[in-house]
């Protein structure tokens, strides 16, 4: 079931003397369930985007269904919690404060709200810096309690843009774990990143996109196939190699052979008689799969 519809939308900006077309035909879905990754280079309309799904801004023509309704009904947004990328918070609020105030707009029983919030904030490596105004907060400590905001509401669904800008790797690999767990408890979880380690570890899709449109979704399968070149084949130096090419003489008394994904099969069966000791992928990154797919789209 999709959680979220992205159905054909267009947006255009006035700048200044010039329009410029943040979103063309922008479409895809977001299954139930999944961390789907929303990756593009800057200018791609990711922020543009997220902001259409909360009503925050409006498109120009489409639409978006958020669990079957559109985006510009209340109701579709019940259940979702939404962080920015730079949180307009009003700085003069602690962090418990800002998190009871965000169960306060959800109906949310206060003392309910006060138990979950200090969880949260232990969760989140907040708790010393509960009572501390956010205009004293940093960067990563903003993202943090922003991101313990939209928990309280124990949403079923969670909308991010680049909820980790501005962590440590510390900070990052934290993160990282507790989506993985909010996951696991059943919320759909879709976020915007432009540091693609991040999505690549815990992502079951992608979808990737440039100048306002989708040009790819992969999955976490097209993902590892996609990721594989060919095939490092290591046999003993004094096997007899026929008919093959590209092989490497090792120092150990080993030999390698390098043989392209498709004609794995076909290695592998001339090399009946001779001894295998291993066959390992050559394998290239995410990153090496967004650059050629922004590349030829």
């Amino acid at each position: 079931m999709a959680v979220i519809e992205v159905i054909n939308l267009n947006k255009t900006y006035k700048q200044k003397l010039k329009k410029v077309k943040a979103l063309n035909n922008m479409s895809f879905k977001v299954e139930e369930g999944q961390i789907c990754g929303f990756l593009g280079p800057n200018g791609a309309g990711k922020s543009t985007t997220l902001k259409i799904m909360m009503d925050l801004i409006r498109a120009d023509s489409g639409k978006v269904l958020i669990n079957g309704i559109e985006s510009t009904k209340t109701d579709s947004r019940k259940k979702v919690g939404f962080m920015p990328e730079n949180p307009p918070y009003i700085d003069s609020l602690t962090g418990r404060e800002l998190l009871l105030f965000s169960a306060r707009m959800h109906n949310i029983d206060y003392q309910k709200a006060k138990k979950r919030a200090d969880e949260l904030l232990e969760m989140l490596d907040l708790l010393s810096s509960a009572d501390k105004k956010l205009r004293n907060y940093s960067k990563g400590m903003i993202q943090r309690v922003g991101f313990a905001s939209t928990l309280i509401i124990e949403p079923d669904l969670l909308i991010l843009d680049e909820p980790m800008s501005g962590l440590d790797p510390i900070g990052r690999y934290k993160f990282k774990n507790i989506l993985k767990e909010v996951k696991n408890n059943g919320t759909t979880i879709f976020f915007s990143s432009h540091i693609i380690a991040d999505i690549e570890d815990i992502c079951d899709s992608v979808i990737i996109v440039k100048d306002g449109r989708m040009v790819k979704e992969l999955t976490q399968q097209d993902m590892k196939s996609m990721a594989v070149e060919g095939y490092r084949i290591i046999v003993p130096k004094d096997a007899e190699l026929k008919g093959i090419e590209e092989v490497e003489k090792l120092e150990n008394g080993l030999q390698v052979i390098y043989v392209k994904q498709e004609l794995l099969n076909k290695t592998i069966h001339n090399l009946k008689d001779v001894k295998i000791i291993s066959i390992e992928p050559i394998k290239r990154s995410l990153e090496e799969i967004f650059v050629k797919e922004i590349e030829q789209n």
